[in-house]
């Protein structure tokens, strides 16, 4: 389960054999060592990518704190996953997989605590939470998501296997909890009084500010997903249409697939998502559109669509649903938009002002500069790491 991680992220990768073969870790450095429990290897996975994995360097270096991984996904896994069909495949390696994290326990003794971020297994009730509870050993239990309840689009027997109501019990079991936004934090403080919040980050060495594109042909919208948030993007679908009906107007969508149908007016722009071009690519148009319908599950989102545009300097207009209502000041670094009219109206007000999209996406950058660095997170992560092993050695 060995795997190398991604340039600049020092999450390293471990199986339970090469731990045992390292010895038991001596307290001459006063290093602290966490072993960090999640779904998947560096580097596949937002909700990974724009927490820990984004914090390890920083954690190491400045924090004197070394995390390694232990994915619960095994690579063949993960290559099937979420693919359609290879039903027997994946519920043989879904099995496998939960067997194999029983490999979590000789490691344990390694370490200072255990980071579990979203669960320790894919499928089933908090078994390995419990047991790992039952050690003694500090559990700091990390999400950034409304975990606890399936998204609306969902229902079928993977989902259902999934136990999404044990999130209250790892909440429980937890010696402390990290949580990605205060709607999140406030979930979690009805089962577990020791909740902090530590927004996901950009790192900004990657998203460097851009110059916008010239505006001499067409205004670029962009908005960048997963394909399993393309239903989002579609709330936008009836105001991006209006606009093309008054500027040239290119839609580029960042994604793993295109939407399944063009957008009328307008020229579609399908760019495949790679991690390594993602921020240049993000930062090359003129506006970032984050849609959301307003549900109890989209408002758990971190804001992480709007905050990639805002950290390459361009506005956004974003619904004021959940925490983009405090990432994004209105009229001062992006705009919101409850309706399809107020979308369709920002838009074009932003397509005809050079002007108001430097003021605004200058003062976008400055907000992720001051609340969602990398930088930031990792002090705050820190903090509640050094707090809880603390508290447990008193």
């Amino acid at each position: 389960m060995s795997a190398s991680p991604p340039p600049g992220n020092l999450v390293a990768t471990r199986s339970a054999d090469q731990l045992s073969q390292s010895g038991t870790r001596k307290d001459t450095h006063r290093e602290l060592r966490l072993l960090v429990l999640a779904s998947k290897r560096p580097g596949l996975a937002p909700c990974q990518r724009y927490r820990f994995e984004q914090w390890a360097t920083r954690l190491e270096r400045d924090h004197a704190v070394k995390m390694d991984l232990m994915p619960f996904e095994s690579p063949a896994l993960s290559d099937i996953l979420y693919e359609p069909g290879h039903l027997g495949p994946k519920a043989a390696w879904i099995s496998y997989d939960f067997l194999r994290r029983l490999k979590v326990f000789p490691a344990l003794k390694h370490y200072d605590a255990v980071v579990i971020h979203r669960e320790a297994a894919l499928i089933g009730p908090a078994i390995y939470e419990r047991l790992m509870a039952w050690t003694g050993k500090p559990i700091i239990f990390d999400f950034d998501d409304g975990i606890w309840m399936p998204q609306p689009d969902q229902g079928t027997l993977f989902s259902l296997l999934h136990f999404h109501s044990k999130t209250a019990t790892i909440c429980r079991l937890a010696t402390a909890v990290s949580a990605g936004n205060r709607i999140l934090a406030d979930y979690a403080r009805q089962f577990n009084s020791a909740v902090s919040v530590v927004p996901s980050t950009i790192e900004l060495d990657e998203y460097r500010v851009m110059p916008e594109a010239p505006l001499t042909d067409k205004f670029v919208v962009c908005w960048t997903g997963s394909s399993s948030t393309l239903v989002y993007f579609e709330q936008a679908r009836s105001a991006l249409e209006q606009v093309a009906k008054h500027v040239p107007l290119v839609v580029k969508v960042i994604c793993s697939k295109p939407p399944s149908r063009p957008i009328a007016g307008a020229e579609l722009q399908f760019v495949p998502w790679r991690a390594d071009g993602e921020a240049e690519e993000v930062g090359t148009c003129h506006v970032g559109i984050m849609p959301l319908p307003d549900n109890e599950f989209t408002r758990g989102k971190c804001a992480m669509k709007a905050l990639q545009y805002m950290a390459t300097g361009r506005p956004v207009v974003v619904s004021p649903v959940g925490v983009n209502v405090d990432v994004v000041r209105n009229g001062e670094n992006g705009f919101l938009a409850a309706t399809e009219r107020e979308f369709a109206s920002r838009l074009l007000e932003l397509a005809r002002s050079s002007e108001l999209r430097m003021r605004l996406g200058l003062a976008a950058r400055r907000t992720v500069e001051t609340a969602y660095s990398a930088s930031t997170g990792a002090a705050k992560f820190a903090s509640i790491v050094k707090s809880v092993i603390a508290c447990r050695a008193n």
